[in-house]
């Protein structure tokens, strides 16, 4: 009897995550796509449609503000780097995102790194400014 108790308990004990039961998603990708003046392309009408899709082909979904800017959704939930492409009628620009596990009490990961091979960038403040000419 107690022998079954001891491995009852002890089953439990392995099947008990010691991490809280939470997860920490990646901060939001947001760009806003400029030419080299800084005018928005798509609030100025030059851009009407925009796509983006990963290395294997498969478009990732993105959102449109009421500023002007596109939201990338659902990236960034991986260890490594990712390549991606973003489809326009100016400029096709390629990007990479890193991004590696928390480090807190939380499964989830974060975002590392956003670069474009090219295309000019830059990181301002809470989000990429992509200049497309």
């Amino acid at each position: 009897m107690i022998s079954r108790v001891l491995m009852l308990l002890s089953i439990l004990l392995l099947t008990c995550s010691c991490k809280k039961d939470c997860y920490t998603a990646p901060e939001k990708v947001v760009f806003e796509l400029v030419n080299s003046s800084g005018q928005n392309l798509l609030e100025n009408g030059t851009l009407t449609t925009v796509g983006i899709s990963d290395s294997d082909g498969v478009g990732v979904q993105i959102t449109k503000t009421n500023d002007f800017k596109i939201v990338l959704e659902r990236v960034g939930s991986f260890n490594g780097t990712k390549n991606y492409k973003l489809y326009n009628t100016i400029k096709i620009a390629e990007f990479s995102i890193k991004s590696s596990p928390v480090t807190d009490d939380c499964d989830g990961f974060k975002i590392d790194e956003i670069k474009f091979d090219n295309v000019s960038y830059t990181k301002e403040n809470g989000y990429y400014k992509v200049v497309l000419d």
